[in-house]
């Protein structure tokens, strides 16, 4: 029985980055998508073919990286507007 070369590539496991960016908080899915994003672009460099889970991983990291970069602007916003609000006095204890 004999073998391609191109499938003894191990494919990366993407997916496992990609479910990570979409369910942790907004910094660490720039971090899980960006390390998504890199490992299949790896893969396809060396040669590899993105099929099935692999490729739905690095769609799912892509968007995860998309929605952490949103997450994260609006979580500055929000820290900035409560101190803002505690240093004018909007907050009576």
């Amino acid at each position: 029985m004999e073998y391609n070369n191109q499938n003894n590539l191990q494919q990366p496991n993407t997916l496992v980055f990609g479910i990570l960016s979409l369910v942790l908080g907004p910094v660490l899915a720039i971090i899980f998508g960006a390390i998504g994003k890199k490992k299949g672009k790896e893969f396809v460099e060396q040669g590899g073919q993105l099929v099935g889970a692999s490729k739905v991983g690095v769609i799912l990291s892509k968007i995860g990286f998309i929605l952490g970069i949103i997450g994260t602007i609006f979580l500055v916003i929000y820290i900035i507007l409560v101190a803002v609000g505690a240093a004018n006095g909007a907050f009576n204890f």
